[in-house]
């Protein structure tokens, strides 16, 4: 197996883990309000529903015997020459015996669901338990892993790659030579032993002196260190 790894691209699989992630809350959210819809239908369908059509099937039998009364007491006004009119009280009880028949129609169909939803919400819960396990357990695990291997690559990248000089560690760096050093004190020397009224047009010969001399002192330091003398010839 190769000890080498060749990575193409982190952002991959960056958008990879962020992908996954909102799949995995996505879903989540689809599901938890799928099952707020279920438990709703289901407490509308064993409490609401049963109770609304049990009182309306209490109201709609008080208006049959209320249209019944009606029409009793139309028949009582009936006499051998006078016939009173029952034709719109007869029509009263029919409506108000068809309500009835409606709502109890109505109680026994919601009656008849009750099981019927139970067993479709057992078998959707089956169906999804395994989505809802990958998005619960799956996904956020493959996200966690996704995490790790990005900031081992990450880590990976940010080591320093071989500089090829064949400096040992910790050499890269030293302290100022101590030829530069000299120089510098020599010139805050030479300015602090310097008249206060010297000249301009001597001030400025006494700097180009001293520009030359440190310009020589550090090709000597330079030509020390590479190993060769001021006509470039080796030391």
């Amino acid at each position: 197996m190769s000890s080498q790894a060749t990575v193409h691209s982190i952002d991959a699989l960056k958008e990879l883990r962020t992908a996954l992630a909102l799949y995995g809350d996505d879903t989540l959210g689809a599901l938890g309000a799928v099952e707020a819809e279920v438990r709703r239908t289901m407490r509308w369908l064993q409490d609401e529903r049963p109770y609304y059509w049990q009182e309306q099937i209490k109201r709609r039998r008080e208006q049959v015997a209320l249209a019944k009364s009606e029409l009793f007491r139309r028949q009582l006004q009936k006499r051998p020459d006078y016939t009173p009119p029952m034709s719109e009280q007869k029509e009263n009880v029919r409506k108000a015996e068809a309500s009835l028949q409606d709502a109890e129609k109505r109680l026994a169909m919601v009656r008849k669901w009750q099981p019927l939803y139970k067993q479709a919400v057992l078998e959707y819960h089956a169906s999804i338990q395994r989505l809802k396990d990958l998005s619960a357990g799956d996904v956020p695990r493959a996200v966690n892993l996704l995490t790790r291997l990005i900031d081992a690559l990450e880590a990976y990248l940010r080591v320093a790659p071989p500089s090829g000089l064949g400096l040992e560690p910790g050499t890269a760096t030293s302290a100022a030579p101590a030829s530069f050093v000299s120089i510098a004190t020599d010139i805050l020397d030479a300015d602090a032993a310097a008249p206060a009224d010297v000249t301009p047009a001597a001030a400025e010969k006494e700097t180009i002196g001293e520009e030359n001399a440190a310009s020589e002192g550090a090709a000597s330091i330079v030509n020390h260190e590479e190993g060769t003398d001021s006509a470039g010839q080796p030391a």
